[in-house]
């Protein structure tokens, strides 16, 4: 594939939102450009929180945010988002939690250390983080990449998860982003394109993805999405994107094509629930059966006309799936 056409594929949530379609691509995306409902808008707003800076292993800095005091629960983005991807559902969760969300390294404004953007490097950030609040009886929530983050903690850090974790939520996420060959597989089967491409932007900047606000930009964007995304949801996403460096796009694809943690979950033993929607185009639902599959006990909720973006069009699925965590670690 020609450098030209492959920076245009670009990570999304931990995935990839794909080339620009031929026909109808600034119509749809004029359509979804003029959507608007306040109701499902207004919560989208980043809420009131508190900026903590962490230092990292390597010599990075992470930025999260924190609200609400109660049981831990920690939300971890997919690549190319930023905390405040989370913000409907840390409305929702605050008033009855701890909730800590953060910007994953290379993102937002956390900075990359010596180990670059890799889910390694992201697991033990988020041993880190743990241990700097002192976090005990959480609830950790990985939405795409930041699934894939959670699974390597898991096995990286397997005392801390067990120790520190009573329960786990993978969004939309895979155990093994190359496992699944095909249209079955989702756009995240080609990361190692991604990774290829942002490699090839960073040599040559120009080449680079803009995320313009335009009827083009919003069609693309709204492949992350399911039946009725709004514009608000698309263009919140556009700007992360917008905003993301080339250099964490290279790293981070790279990371996610080797991923392959399917031979150790079958060790994770605490409560965990694992979402995904039908129509999510990135990590679709064969992805998510995978997960619940091998880990023991592992609840699949599948949720009807919903994308990628869970948190966005259906917060209240993933605070319902965490509520439920909670109540199992009052009963066991």
């Amino acid at each position: 594939m020609h450098w030209k056409r492959a920076v245009g594929i670009s990570m999304l949530g931990g995935a990839m939102v794909g080339l620009a379609a031929a026909t109808g691509t600034k119509a749809a995306g004029h359509r979804v450009r003029s959507i608007h409902d306040p109701r499902l808008d207004e919560p989208l707003a980043p809420p009131p929180v508190t900026d903590l800076l962490i230092a990292t292993h390597d010599g990075g800095e992470l930025h999260a945010v924190e609200v609400g005091s109660g049981q831990p629960v920690v939300l971890l983005h997919g690549v190319t988002l930023q905390w405040w991807v989370w913000s409907a559902v840390i409305r929702l969760l605050s008033t009855r939690y701890r909730v800590i969300a953060w910007d994953m390294r290379g993102h937002g404004r956390s900075r990359a250390g010596r180990d670059g953007v890799t889910l390694e490097a992201c697991a033990d950030d988020l041993s880190t983080l743990i241990d700097h609040l002192a976090l005990r009886d959480t609830i950790v929530v990985g939405h795409s990449m930041g699934g894939m983050v959670l699974g390597r903690f898991s096995e990286r850090h397997a005392d801390v998860f067990h120790e520190r974790v009573s329960g786990a939520v993978f969004l939309a996420t895979s155990a093994a982003a190359l496992s699944v060959k095909g249209i079955a597989g989702g756009l995240i089967a080609g990361s190692d394109v991604v990774a290829r491409a942002g490699s090839a932007s960073v040599r040559r900047p120009w080449l680079a993805m803009r995320w313009r606000n335009n009827d083009t930009t919003a069609a693309l964007v709204r492949m992350a999405f399911g039946k009725h995304p709004t514009a608000q949801m698309v263009d919140d996403v556009r700007v992360m994107l917008a905003d993301v460096p080339t250099e964490t796009l290279a790293q981070a694809g790279g990371s996610i094509a080797a991923h392959d943690v399917r031979s150790f979950l079958p060790s994770v033993k605490v409560p965990t629930i694992v979402v995904v929607g039908t129509d999510d185009r990135l990590t679709p639902p064969v992805h998510a059966r995978q997960i619940a599959d091998v880990i023991p006990g592992a609840e699949l909720v599948v949720l009807p006309g919903i994308g990628h973006q869970v948190m966005q069009e259906q917060p209240e699925a993933v605070v319902a799936a965490v509520d439920r965590l909670a109540s199992a670690g009052r009963r066991s």
